[in-house]
């Protein structure tokens, strides 16, 4: 005699699947834009970012090594050293006064780098670079009439440097009276960029905060299309944000590639503008990472708790940890604690918006697990299934009961359909026997 099971409600639509997809795609790709503007918004309008990032430049050796080039540059173009080697030789030694200013140059350079390695040159130049970030600041908000002394430019101006290693030469008189007061700058955004830069800078300033949001509304709405087969569509977001973050690398790589190759004239000034390009997009790297992780994790969970023979071989040896409640959250607080101090979430609000989302993606993969676990009638634990080996048929009595029983559970929504799919699959078997 066998038993009618009750029939599982029917999925969504193709139409609902194809809208759901859609709307995953379109939240990776806000979720793109927002690493992208929150990554401008940080580095080119914070503060104490553009400080700690400024430090970080002048400690590194290419960069030092540039910018004392560009110093000894600028002091030798406008201190006559010759002459004023000439003024303090004696009569009969002032001939030598050529060769010995070319002698000079290489304890110059040498001197320079030695400078630039001195915590209280670095702080000028981290100041220097501060005043620049807030002329950035001032052009980004409209406000250009703070740079009428460097004709509309944004500059960043090493005239202090450049006094400091002239006064360790005394022969040199004078330096700040030599230097005319437009010496020791350079150009950062010319006047005619700057139109170009606000525009773009606003846009991203202004989609920095909220871009985030429509992203989370898009996937939910993508979940709430498709009942039945939200796990899959789960899956899709985590691929897509692997996608997304290996794009921002992707992205990075490629926008450092053409800052070097093609707007860097000459190739010494290279090495110090890849440093310079590495250090500034560390930050942008490190969220893309995140988001690679995040994307990790959501895949796995969505696999976990899928219909797959080592899914459900995993779910059987999870069952007797996860049904005690108190040991499985707290393995699950240790680990999540452990990410959240490894990532870096900068961020209160996207540490609590990973907090929230992982603490809720664990409680249905465990209640899920736990439920399944005494579906079966809590059965010892088995071993984890591995590619090469077979799962032993299980025991063939009371196929039919449980067959009846699984129906009941799904048409009082108590399993999805996966699930219901899946335990049924490992059944028939037994049925059939």
């Amino acid at each position: 005699m066998t038993s009618t099971a009750a029939t599982p409600p029917p999925g969504p639509s193709r139409g609902r699947i194809i809208a759901a997809r859609t709307l995953v795609v379109l939240g990776v790709l806000l979720v793109i834009v927002s690493l992208l503007s929150n990554w401008v918004k940080r580095e080119a309008l914070d503060k104490s970012t553009f400080r700690s990032t400024s430090q970080e430049l002048i400690a590194h050796p290419a960069i030092q090594q540039q910018l004392a080039q560009t110093m000894v540059e600028q002091l030798y173009a406008n201190v006559d050293v010759s002459q004023q080697l000439e003024q303090k030789l004696p009569p009969n030694l002032q001939a030598l006064a050529g060769p010995i200013s070319g002698l000079s140059r290489e304890l110059i350079d040498r001197a320079a780098n030695e400078l630039l390695q001195r915590p209280r040159v670095q702080t000028a130049f981290v100041t220097a670079a501060s005043l620049s970030q807030s002329q950035v600041v001032n052009v980004l908000e409209g406000n250009t009439s703070r740079l009428q002394t460097t004709g509309g430019d944004v500059v960043l101006d090493l005239r202090p440097l450049v006094v400091r290693l002239g006064d360790r030469f005394g022969f040199l008189g004078n330096v700040s009276q030599q230097l005319p007061p437009d010496a020791g700058r350079i150009v950062i955004l010319q006047s005619d960029e700057l139109d170009t830069a606000q525009n773009l800078t606003q846009i991203l300033k202004d989609v920095a905060d909220w871009i985030w949001i429509p992203a989370l509304l898009a996937w939910a709405a993508a979940l709430w299309l498709v009942r039945g087969r939200r796990r899959k569509e789960i899956r899709a977001i985590g691929i897509g944000l692997i996608v997304g973050g290996i794009a921002i690398l992707v992205i990075r790589r490629v926008a450092g590639g053409y800052l070097v190759d093609n707007l860097t004239a000459s190739d010494t000034v290279r090495p110090a503008v890849r440093a310079f390009w590495t250090i500034l997009s560390d930050g942008l790297a490190a969220a893309a990472w995140v988001v690679i992780l995040l994307g990790v994790i959501g895949t796995l969970g969505a696999w976990l708790t899928g219909e797959g023979a080592r899914a459900v071989s995993a779910r059987r040896w999870l069952g007797p940890w996860m049904r005690n409640t108190g040991a499985a959250w707290a393995v699950f607080a240790v680990v999540l604690l452990l990410l959240v101090w490894a990532l870096p979430l900068d961020r209160f609000l996207i540490a609590a918006i990973f907090v929230v989302l992982g603490a809720a993606g664990f409680e249905i993969a465990r209640r899920q697990i736990v439920r399944e676990y005494e579906a079966e009638g809590s059965p010892e634990r088995r071993p984890l299934s591995v590619p090469w080996g077979k799962e032993k048929p299980p025991a063939t009595e009371g196929s039919v009961d449980e067959l009846e029983r699984l129906a009941k559970l799904r048409s009082e929504d108590l399993l999805t359909e996966d699930e219901y799919a899946a335990a049924k699959g490992r059944l028939l078997p037994r049925a059939g026997a």
